[in-house]
């Protein structure tokens, strides 16, 4: 399977949006009715046929192996859900500190926050914030096995969940009437946003994903998803619709959420690749 496309990287700015709070983790809940509406006129037709059209074969015929495609309206999907309007000054946050590799945004989960990189050092930024100064609860950081262009088949975002952390309330997610409503994850990098919709979130253990899967083996990584979905977690949401469409899509955003980058109690996010924008 080929995979192709998409942009070079990285960034960050500040940006407030409004926090939600109150959150408390619900039973187990899935999604199977096919024909419910979700969030933003986004349906489960729509998603499915976007994270299974795959790229034109015009383009996949003209690279060599191992290229990827540089980003562009043509090989893009189009967003499904309500892209944020932000617009990051790229060459004032990288100026501040070239660490920074994405900004991301949750849209109604008060999470709006720069994601760094350390080269080297996979805790660096459990200490310490964007800036690079030493703060309880860190920075939201990008594991150092992935490239920072967000095309691996499976990219792993850390960050702190605790009080004060940048990822509190990403708990919001064991809410069954918030996870359905709210599917869609956002990433900006210079001049283009990413969209990942969320398929499942759970609380687990793993801390060395990359280490511990090779997702770049397409039946590693479909048993992966096999793994995810058939978690026994009592606060497991999942969208079973979406399934195959994942395994399908081969690229997919996990957000892994602990007191550190060690910690074994940890919060889970799963989002595959679900469209893109020019900004």
């Amino acid at each position: 399977m080929r995979r192709g496309f998409d942009l070079i990287c990285t960034i960050c700015c500040l940006v407030t949006v409004s926090f939600v709070s109150g959150c408390g983790k619900i039973g187990p809940f899935s999604i199977d009715d096919e024909s419910a509406p979700l969030s933003d006129g986004a349906t489960y037709q729509s998603t499915v046929e976007v994270l299974e059209e795959g790229l034109a074969e015009s383009y996949l015929g003209d690279l060599e192996e191992g290229e990827v495609l540089v980003g562009g309206e043509s090989d893009a999907f189009v967003c499904q859900g309500t892209v944020p309007d932000l617009k990051p000054d790229w060459d004032t946050i990288l100026s501040e500190n070239p660490d920074t590799v994405a900004y991301l945004v949750i849209p109604e989960a008060g999470i709006t926050v720069p994601v760094m990189q350390k080269s080297g050092d996979q805790t660096y930024y459990d200490t310490h914030n964007a800036k690079g100064n030493i703060q309880e609860g860190g920075a939201l950081h990008l594991d150092i096995g992935n490239n920072a262009d967000y095309t691996d088949p499976n990219t792993i975002i850390y960050g702190c969940n605790e009080s004060g952390g940048p990822l509190e309330y990403l708990g919001i997610y064991g809410n069954p009437e918030y996870f359905e409503a709210n599917p869609f994850i956002y990433l900006y990098i210079p001049g283009y946003v990413l969209e990942f919709r969320v398929f499942a979130a759970t609380s687990g253990g793993d801390t060395n994903i990359l280490t511990n899967t090779n997702c770049y083996d397409y039946d590693v990584f479909s048993r992966y998803i096999d793994q995810i979905y058939a978690s026994r977690s009592m606060d497991l949401q999942k969208a079973d619709y979406l399934k195959e469409a994942v395994v399908n899509g081969w690229r997919m955003l996990t957000i892994s959420a602990g007191s550190t980058t060690d910690s074994a109690n940890r919060y889970f996010v799963y989002s595959t690749y679900s469209g893109s924008q020019i900004q």
